[in-house]
Order: structure tokens, then C-alpha cells, then sequence
């Protein structure tokens, strides 16, 4: 795999640095984008499991909706301490604990007996899986020079929306095919513990410099490449303390909530609802993350060209709630189907934007504190929308659709600050 560098501004006065011999930091990217993938996989393959969980009296329909939402709670936690603990211990470690403790717990849950050892299950997956996504972006920063990080972010995002993809059919048919819902979980667990661990051990090093697959032309191309930004910090406080901060997890919060719900809920409203099959159920639960895979690509250029970040943000948690909306109140299913994929799909619109808004809001030290704050926050706040649904779709689907609209304008206020 062949990437050339773009050519950057910053590196013309480099001139003993030349073209990088190896571009190893791409294969990072893809273990990076696969270690999510698998992530993804293990943390949804219960929204395809779950009725079958139910309709074998195995949970009930109130267990499975606390486990998913304590699921969530505990990953916005883990979050907020992920980051910190990568810093004192070193990205690589922390994965390595993370992969196991989450592979562990995915086990666990293809031999739960009852609603409350799936709850106990969800809890703790939470707590491993929810230090991950802070790792990636630690793992950007160092592998990358800054002309390329959102490239980067960008690659290794595709598992957010290849996961489910894949998901879908492949949970699916394991299910079907081996006859229980057991299956996917036990054999996610074994691809975490006996493909991914190795594939960490191997290529995941904390910084390029200590990887023996790094040339020094490579190595010396990603340190010219280094954003030189002063060493300020902020504090816990201080982010709390910031309105543009409020305003962008009040938008992060509303695109997050509905999708969320979607990527939870839908194939059991599908099921329940609409009176699909598990197969068909299973098919129209793709389309919202293919669509997704392309509004992250649109999107990720078009406000890079434009420097437009919180309007497109905005005005996608907008269409987030409008779709749903019009999505769930029409009887045509095709056209319900649609919207309600165009709906979830926002959620590529506003991903990469939230995060560039973000990186704009805080000096580079507190950029990781930031991130594990409004992603473990939002996490927590969208853990509230995702149980009202699975209580009630009737009081669940106002509600998610009420928070996507003040989510909406929230992000076209901080559009009007300035992000």
C-alpha cells in the first residue's frame, strides 16, 4: 500500500527530508480501522441477538433495554478516564488491556442466563470498550504528521459504519445458521483473543519512533510533519466552564441519541413495528451505515473546503430528526426505510465536523481531555434516549426527535460564534 504525502507548506524549508522510503503508518491505520471494526461488531451484534434473546425467554424486553443503556453509561465513563490512563501508561498498553477485558466480556455474554448477568455483561463490555476511541486519537497524533490527520481520523472511522454494515447479515447468518444466538458472540470473542491481540502486540507501538517498521526516512517525514503548537493546557474545569463546549455537546448529544437508538433498536422495531422477518430485518439494517460511509467522505471534504464545521453539523442533526420524524409516521415501508436511514446517516455528516470543531476549541494538551469529556458525556446523555425507546417506541421516537432538533439548533448557534 502506496500513499504519497500530500505536498505541505510546512515542510519546504525541510529540505534534508525527503519522501518517505516505507509508509508503514497506513498499515497502522488499517489495524487501527479493523481493531474498531471488531469493536463495533462485539458492542452491536446484540441488537441483532437480542429478540432472539427474548423470544427464548432467556431476558426480558425490559433487561435487554437497561443492559443496552447501562452499556452505554459505562462507556461514556470509560471514556472520560480512557484518555487519561493512555497517557500515563501509553496507548499500546492500555489497548492490549481494553481488546482482552472487552473480548472477555463478549464471551461472556454468548452464556448469559438471565436479564441481570446480560446487564452485568453490558456494564463491564462498556467499561473495556469505551476506552478505545480516545486510543485512536492519541494514536493519530503521534503516527501522522497534522497535514494528515484527517485522513487518518477519516480511515479509521470507516469501522464506526463498516461494523454494522457487516454486522447485519453476517450476525445473521451465524445465528440462523448454528441455530442459537450464542454463535456470534463466542466466535467475536475468539477473533478478539486470538487475531487481534497478536495484530496489537506486533504493529500497535506507542509512538512511530519505536516501531522497527518505520524507516528513518518515514520516521523523519512524520516528525517535520509535527504540529509545533504551544504547550498550553486547560483544565477539567475550564472545558466545563466553556459555553462553546455545552453547545457542542448539546449537538453531539442529539445526532448521538438518535443514532444510537437506531443502531440499538431498529431491527426489533422492524420485527415488532413493521412485521418484517429477521432476514429482511437484517438487510434494511445496513442501509443506514452504507449511506453513512458516504456522508463521512462528502462531508470530511466539503468542510474542509468550506472551514464550515458546526453548519454542517447543525444542519445535519436537523435532517437527523426531520427523517426520523417523517420516517416513522409514514406507512409506506420502502419510504420509512429510507428516511429512517437518511436519519441515522446524518450521524456521518456531524462526526467528522464535531470533532474538527473540537480540535479547534482547545489547545493541543487538553484536546484529549475535551474529547474524553464530550464523548463520555454525550455517551451518558444518549444512554437516557436509547432506554425510553426500548421501553416504548411510542414515547422513545418524540423524544429522540425533540433532542435532534434542539441538538440542531445548538450546533447553528456555535456555527454563529465563530466554529
Amino acid at each position: 500500500m502506496s500513499i504519497k504525502a500530500p505536498h505541505d507548506v510546512s515542510l519546504r524549508n525541510q529540505p534534508n527530508v525527503g519522501p518517505a522510503k516505507t509508509n508503514f503508518r497506513w498499515w497502522f491505520a488499517v489495524a487501527l480501522w479493523f481493531l474498531l471494526l471488531v469493536s463495533y461488531i462485539d458492542r452491536t451484534n446484540i441488537s441483532i441477538a437480542g429478540p432472539f434473546m427474548v423470544k427464548e425467554g432467556v431476558v426480558t424486553a425490559g433487561g435487554l433495554a437497561l443492559a443496552n443503556s447501562l452499556f452505554l453509561f459505562m462507556y461514556g465513563l470509560s471514556n472520560i478516564f480512557g484518555g487519561y490512563l493512555s497517557d500515563r501508561f501509553g496507548a499500546r498498553k492500555i489497548a492490549l488491556f481494553a481488546l482482552i477485558w472487552w473480548s472477555v466480556m463478549t464471551l461472556f455474554t454468548g452464556v448469559i442466563w438471565s436479564s441481570l448477568a446480560l446487564v452485568f455483561s453490558r456494564v463491564l463490555l462498556g467499561l473495556g470498550e469505551g476506552m478505545h476511541w480516545p486510543l485512536n486519537s492519541k494514536w493519530v497524533k503521534a503516527w501522522f504528521p497534522s497535514h494528515e490527520h484527517a485522513r487518518a481520523n477519516m480511515f479509521w472511522e470507516f469501522g464506526l459504519t463498516m461494523g454494522p454494515i457487516i454486522t447485519g447479515p453476517l450476525v445473521t447468518w451465524m445465528i440462523l445458521a448454528s441455530g442459537t444466538w450464542k454463535t456470534p458472540f463466542i466466535v467475536m470473542a475468539l477473533i478478539g483473543l486470538v487475531v487481534m491481540v497478536p495484530i496489537v502486540l506486533k504493529i500497535a507501538q506507542d509512538r512511530p519512533e519505536e516501531s522497527s517498521y518505520v524507516s528513518p526516512e518515514e520516521l523523519a517525514f512524520i516528525q517535520a510533519g509535527r504540529s509545533n503548537e504551544m504547550a498550553d493546557s486547560v483544565s477539567v474545569k475550564q472545558v466545563l466552564g466553556k459555553l462553546d463546549f455545552w453547545l457542542l455537546l448539546i449537538n453531539w448529544s442529539g445526532m448521538a441519541t438518535v443514532f444510537y437508538g437506531i443502531l440499538f433498536w431498529l431491527p426489533t422495531y422492524l420485527q415488532k413495528v413493521r412485521h418484517l422477518s429477521v432476514h429482511l430485518a437484517g438487510f434494511w439494517y445496513t442501509l443506514p451505515y452504507i449511506l453513512m460511509t458516504i456522508c463521512i467522505i462528502l462531508t470530511a471534504f466539503a468542510s474542509d473546503k468550506f472551514m464550515k464545521r458546526s453548519v454542517f453539523a447543525g444542519i445535519g442533526t436537523l435532517i437527523a430528526g426531520l427523517g426520523l420524524f417523517l420516517g416513522t409516521h409514514t406507512d409506506n415501508l420502502v419510504l420509512a426505510m429510507i428516511l429512517i436511514s437518511i436519519s441515522s446517516a446524518m450521524n456521518g455528516v456531524v462526526l467528522p465536523t464535531i470533532w474538527s470543531s473540537l480540535q479547534r476549541m482547545f489547545p493541543s494538551r487538553s484536546v484529549g481531555t475535551g474529547a474524553g469529556l464530550l464523548n463520555g458525556l454525550e455517551n451518558i446523555i444518549a444512554a437516557v434516549g436509547t432506554y425510553i425507546l426500548g421501553i416504548s417506541f411510542s414515547i422513545g421516537f418524540p423524544y429522540l426527535i425533540t433532542f435532534a432538533l434542539i441538538g440542531g439548533i445548538s450546533g447553528l448557534i456555535l456555527a454563529k460564534r465563530g466554529y
